[in-house]
This record gives C-alpha cells, structure tokens and sequence, in this order.
C-alpha cells in the first residue's frame, strides 16, 4: 500500500551513509563532447533508409536522410538519442560490452514494466522523480488516451484556485467540520431565500442584513473550498488514482495518497498536499502535462548527448523551455542562496532543450503527438545546437564546494527554522577564470535514531568538514545497514498482517537509499614516502529516495541531491574528468533482522564502479554555527 511506502520514504531521512570497497578495473576516457550551431527552426520528417550509410549507429536529419556520428560531428551536428533503449551514460554499455546490472531494469522501469515485461501497479510506477527518464512511449500512450482527455475535459478546474491551504489528510477533521457546517448553513440561507424570494443564493449577498450578508460569505468559503476538493479529486478519478466513490469533498489517507501519485507523475515535490504547485497542474489540461513530460525527458537526452550541467542555478536560475517551467520551485534554486554567484554560468540547458525542441517540431501536444506517433520506435536524430561553451574538454579543471549553510549544536533535538539550508556548488577553472557551474540544494547530518546495546536512542550524526576528494563513483549503488541501523527501521507492514523486509531501500533501485548515484567522500592521505591512501568515514554525496528531505530534512551525514542532478553530475563527470572503469563491485553482505519476525537481508553488489583519475577535490565548509556551543553534541556517533 502507498501509504506504507510513504512510512518507507520517511525512513530514508534516517538511513546512514555506508562505507564502498575498492577494487581495480581497465581505463576509458571521454571524447570531446561535439560542436554545434545554431539553426533556424526546422520539422523533422520521417527518416528514410539510405543505401549509401553504412554506420550501425547512424542518425537521422530534419530532412529525413542518415548521416553516420563522425559526419555529424563534421557539420555541426549533435546526435540525441530519442529511443526507447535508452539510458543515460552512467549505465550505458562499456566499449568491451559490459554495463552495470541495474540497466535493464533501469529500461523496464523507464516502461513502467518489471524485469518480466509486467505492467507496474501506481505504486510502482512513476520513478521519474526518483532517477529513472521515462520512455517516450509513455508519452505516445498517455496522449492518445483520449478518454482520459476527455475525462479531465468534463470537470470544472476553476474553484481548485479556491483552496487555501495545502490540504491532505491532516486536515480530515477541519474538513469534516467545514462541510457540517457548509451543509447546515446552506439549509438556513435557502430558507431565506425562499423568504426573501430571491433567484438564487448569490443575491443574499446584496441583502441589507448584514448578519445574513456574513452567514453567505461564510457558507460561500466553504462551499468553495468544498468545490474545490471535489475538482481536484475527479481529476485524481481521471488518471486513475482514486475510486470515484472516494471522490466525496472529505480528505481521508486515500486522497493524500491519490495527490501523491498524481504529484510524481507530473514532477512535482511528493508531499500528498494539495499545496499551490499541484493545485496549479491539476487545472491544466492532461495533454499539456503530457507535453511537459515530454520536454523533461528530451532534457535528460540534450544533456547526456552534450555534456552539459550549466542549468543557470549559479547564476540568474532556471529559465523558461517554450515558455514552461519544467521542475516545481524548490528545485530550481539552492533555498536562502538565491543570490547570483560571480561569473555563474548561465542556463545552457535550456537553451540547448528549447532549440532541440523546435528542430524537432515539438511546438505543441499536437504536434509532438504527431511525431511520436511517425517514430514509434524511437530514433536517433542529428540536430543542430548552440556552441558549447570553450571550457569544456574531455578532462576539466573541476572543484566543488559544500556550504552546510546554518548549523545547529543543539545537546537536545530542538525544531530550528533554518533560513541558509546547505548547497553544492560545482567550478571548473578555466583561463585563470574560476567559475560556478551549478549550485544545488543538499543536506547534512543531524538528529537520527541509532541503535546502540540493543536499544534505539537519538544520536547526532556528524557531516565531517574540511577537503575531501571525489573519486569513487557508483552507479546504482547499494546500501548495507550497519549495526546501528535499528532493526525495526529495516521491515515494513504489510497491512495484511504480514511484515517484509525493506529491500528496496537497500537496492540497487530508485528507490534505494543512495538513489542511482553515489559519490564517495575520500580522504587523501599521503604517506612519508610519497604514496597516497585513500579513507572515508561513510560520506558521500548522493540521490535520495526521501526527495523532499532535501528541502526541510536532514541525513545521516551524507549530502543528498534531487536524483536527476545527481545523475546529471555523474554523467557530467564521465563526460569531462578522466576516469577508470571497474564495473561490478561484489559483496556478501548478510544480516539477519528479528523484528516481528525473522529475515535475511542480502545484497550481492556495492554497484557499478568507475574511479575519477585524478580525483575531484571537494570540501566541505564548518557553514555558520548558530550556536553557542561551537562542537558536535556530545551524544554523537559516527557517520556509519
């Protein structure tokens, strides 16, 4: 059920940072990502067979001839692979074949299939926020359900706008007691209308007595936010989330969790709240949020295909793709930071997703329809794109840094609102100039439930400060629970009075506690002798299934990262900083967990490892300590 998966997510703000093993592999290197230029808006046509092309890998022009990678390269072309089989390079195959063992799954989910070719139930479903593109297909099939068009056609959006507050199912009684009220309220003003012989109750609104003037503005409030509840709940019947008899006015679990589904379809932060974002989709029509996805998912092709991670958070912030904004407002800026960086580079990725759009033909549903529906199987398609900016090369001068912004040494768990959260900011050095690339929200450590002699107390768990290296890059990465990992926080009712063990959370998968990526924090020491080691204390930066945790939570330690940046920033290293390929990394990891009964847990492998050579120097600042007390509490632990 939802909403014991929701129990499960909210785990994941408690899950600690594990410590990878290492291991030694065979080098790759990335090519220069390719020139391109800009163009004039084009329409693709259907690609057509060329005798003369004999590339197994070649892709098509807006003019529907075949031009091999190397050709386009030579006219300025970038090649963005709009298939079905696609994934991004993280779990892309190596040149000797290997790819990571996730990636077929990666390719069922991207299909709302299991590894079988089974359909995903809602629960499922739905992991774009969690890392994982969907396929174009899915936006082909969603377009042409036009029942389902049709359906959201039917309903009146207009008094959602009339909700507000972010209602879910913590507002079951306000609700409850609202709608009484509305009820009782309506009989007395129809029995004055009735007196009064008015057309309607509206007119009550222009009587002379003031008394029933108010008791109309406050029957009127509530019956539009009664209204309002209703719309929003036939559009969740529509895409078949709830079951049109639970589509009442009232807000039980089965709506917040109906609100949340429809919020991961759509990209929105996963809160079950009806809250201003979600409010504001729900009264747009379905084929335009078919068309957004569609961007989102063309965004994540530009991106791997360029190697570009300038997305403008740096600099003035995200910028409109056709005049839409594609992620909801908290992840479009580092929150208190908002602030221009100097010399921030700009919103590149929008520039180069809105061009690829326009040579494509996607103006608008309707045509991206079209499209969709001429390349069924996907395709290959070679268009022309603005310049790359001259800093990138296939090996940059790359840094970052992690404010963890305003900290808190509280002895006590004590609530704190916190006005400068902690960001990621990446640089690359270049020409003497160093400039930010991006800068993200993230997280560090805090108050977590520990294990310790068998029972389970709060302990702070430190975000270590100070340099430290990327070098260690997992794809689909696991997590092994170390012992003071409570036992309890590693099973979950079933409801059915049954209880299983967490799996997911261990992964590999979207919904595993370090998402799809890992980036391990190393410590470099160097010895007399002028060897260098490398250690870590189980720190990393990393996707989070726990997605709004990033914007008001904490982690054990770790610096979380909204999934698809973080595999952004993974394909960005893998396009630009040399690297060693040591794929599959083995492990026997075995635990037996007794609570509410007794199971194994297993994980056979840490993840698909490629190693940063040399790494990227990162460090970690002490942020601003808001406290009198200037040290970690002293019921600490470890990060692992």
């Amino acid at each position: 059920m939802l909403i014991e998966m929701r129990w499960q997510y909210l785990f994941l703000t408690l899950v600690a940072c594990g410590t990878p093993p290492r291991s030694r592999g065979f080098t790759t290197s990335s090519a220069n990502a390719p020139t391109a230029r800009a163009s004039a808006e084009l329409r693709f046509a259907k690609a057509e067979s060329v005798s003369q092309v004999t590339c197994p890998d070649a892709a098509a022009k807006v003019d529907g001839t075949l031009v091999c990678p190397n050709e386009a390269r030579a006219q300025g072309l970038t090649i963005v692979d709009l298939a079905d089989a696609w994934t991004p390079r993280l779990l892309a195959p190596q040149a000797d074949g290997t790819a990571p063992t996730f990636r077929d799954t990666y390719l069922a989910l991207a299909a709302d299939r299991d590894r079988e070719g089974k359909p995903l139930d809602h629960t499922e479903e739905l992991a774009e926020l969690y890392g994982v593109v969907p396929s174009l297909a899915i936006v082909r099939k969603r377009l042409a359900d036009d029942a389902r068009h049709a359906c959201h056609a039917e309903i009146d959006s207009t008094p959602i706008a009339l909700l507000d507050k972010p209602y879910a199912q913590d507002h079951k009684q306000v609700v409850a007691v609202m709608s009484a009220r509305r009820v009782a309220l309506q009989k007395q003003l129809e029995a004055e209308r009735i007196l009064r012989k008015l057309p309607d109750l509206t007119a009550l609104a222009l009587v002379a007595d003031k008394p029933v003037a108010k008791k109309y503005e406050t029957w009127k409030k509530a019956d539009g936010i009664h209204r309002g509840i209703l719309a929003a709940q036939r559009h969740l019947v529509c895409e078949g989330f709830l079951d049109e008899k639970d589509a009442d006015g009232t807000m039980t679990w089965r709506t917040s969790n109906a609100v949340e589904l429809y919020q991961r379809r759509n990209f929105l932060m996963p809160n079950e709240r009806l809250d201003e974002e979600t409010r504001e989709a729900l009264a747009v029509d379905s084929r335009e949020l078919d068309f957004r996805l569609a961007l989102r998912i063309l965004r994540e092709r530009v991106v791997d295909a360029t190697g570009l991670i300038e997305d403008g958070t740096a600099a003035d912030g995200p910028q409109p793709i056709l005049g839409r904004m594609l992620d909801p407002s908290p992840m479009r800026a580092a929150r208190g930071r908002e602030k221009p960086l100097p010399n921030g580079a700009p919103d590149l990725i929008g520039a180069a997703v809105e061009t690829a759009a326009r040579e494509l033909g996607w103006s608008e549903p309707v045509q991206l329809r079209a499209f969709l529906e001429r390349h069924a199987t996907g395709l290959r398609a070679a268009i022309a794109l603005p310049e790359l900016p001259t800093y990138h090369s296939a090996h940059m001068d790359l840094t970052a840094e992690i404010d963890r912004g305003d900290v808190w040494y509280d002895d006590t768990p004590i609530p704190r609102k916190i006005k400068r959260r902690p960001t990621l900011t990446v640089f690359v050095t270049a020409n003497g100039v160093k400039r930010p690339l991006v800068r993200w929200p993230t997280t560090i450590g805090g108050w977590s439930d520990v294990s310790t002699n068998g029972h389970v107390v709060q302990k702070w768990k430190e975000s270590d400060v100070g340099p430290r290296v990327w070098r260690e890059l997992y794809a689909a990465p696991t997590w092994l629970p170390p012992p003071s990992t409570p036992d309890r926080d590693l099973v979950k009712n079933m409801y059915n009075g049954r209880w299983e063990l967490k799996k997911s959370i261990m992964g590999p998968g979207p919904h595993a506690a370090y998402g799809l990526v890992l980036l391990v924090h190393d410590n470099v020491v160097t010895k007399k002798d002028g060897t260098v080691s490398y250690w870590d204390n189980g720190i990393g930066s990393h996707g989070s299934a726990s997605v709004t945790s990033i914007v008001n939570g904490t982690s054990h330690g770790c610096h979380r990262l909204y999934n698809q940046l973080a595999v952004r920033l993974a394909n960005f290293l893998l396009h630009h900083r040399e690297h060693v390929v040591k794929g599959e990394q083995k492990v026997g990891y075995r635990r037996r967990v007794n609570h509410k009964g007794s199971f194994l847990a297993k994980v056979d492998t840490r993840g698909f490892l490629y190693e940063m050579t040399p790494p990227v120097p990162i460090v970690v600042t002490k942020g601003t300590i808001r406290t009198a007390r200037k040290i970690p509490p002293r019921n600490s632990a470890p990060a692992d």
